[in-house]
């Protein structure tokens, strides 16, 4: 294509089919985590381990890897490379912030209020993830933004994030976090998709560009190994807290026998009943 010409939009089906599978796989251990939090939290202390898989499912999982697998899904008529720096800084962002907000929201008895707030940090993430993510791009071609549509994504991530993370902490059997997690899923493809159209796609002249990039064909493998990591970590984790439950209730079982007043002895059968 010639400089000044506007690439159509238009996606591989495949690809976007692919990029919804991977959010609703980081969605469905986010609910995982959270409902670790609901169980495992005493006197506003929360297991780190939680949070970090919380973190990384939605965050890095669920909205970073969908993200950049979705990117991939669009078509463009020349090779898009990813600004190194760019791309990590967008990874922590979403990562930071879903983190925080499992925090947040875990700490303490769960609200309405908190999880409105949990969600808007949240929210804010996945917009700064996926705009960040955009800047990132490296390709003979500039994105003109059309601002009502980049507004109405950023409301679409803050009202899924919250409504996301309703679901996580209150969901109680796996029936319901499956489901959960596939409306998780479409919410988040559908703030991507709205934010990818609000840019339209304007070719230019080649260019060359100093900063380290990583190359866009690589994205999906890094999205699956990331993807497979959090799996690991899930179920080490999950290993762990199975380990600390039981230990646990032997030691509650110990001290309940140990604390229990000793029955005193009966009479023996036959024994004298007494002077008669």
């Amino acid at each position: 294509m010639t400089p000044g010409e506007i690439v159509p939009l238009s996606f591989n089906g495949g690809l976007v089919a692919l990029s919804f599978l991977v959010a609703v796989l980081g969605s469905y251990v986010a609910m995982l985590a959270a409902a670790g939090i609901r169980a495992e939290t005493r006197d506003g202390e929360i297991r780190i381990g939680y949070i970090l898989i919380g973190a990384v499912a939605m965050g890095g999982v669920g909205v970073w890897s969908m993200h950049f697998i979705g990117m991939q899904a669009q078509n463009l008529p020349f090779e898009v490379g990813y600004q190194l720096g760019l791309t990590v800084l967008s990874f922590l962002v979403a990562a930071g912030l879903s983190g925080w907000a499992f925090w947040f929201i875990g700490r303490e008895r769960f609200t309405f209020f908190r999880c409105l707030t949990g969600g808007a940090a949240a929210g804010l993430g996945v917009v700064a993830m996926h705009y960040v993510g955009m800047s990132a791009m490296r390709m003979p071609a500039v994105l003109l933004w059309n601002l009502p549509m980049v507004v109405l994504s950023a409301f679409i991530a803050v009202i899924a994030a919250s409504a996301a993370l309703w679901l996580a902490f209150n969901t109680q059997n796996e029936r319901q976090r499956f489901g959960s997690a596939v409306l998780m899923a479409l919410a988040i493809c559908g703030m991507h998709y709205t934010g990818a159209a609000a840019g339209t796609v304007v070719c230019t002249a080649a260019r060359e560009y100093a900063s380290l990039q990583i190359g866009g064909v690589m994205l999906p493998y890094i999205a699956f190994a990331l993807s497979a990591a959090t799996m690991l970590l899930m179920r080490w984790h999950l290993q762990r807290a199975s380990r600390r439950f039981r230990a646990r209730t032997a030691r509650r079982i110990d001290s309940i026998i140990e604390s229990a007043p000793m029955a005193s002895p009966g009479r023996l059968p036959g024994s004298a009943a007494g002077p008669g």
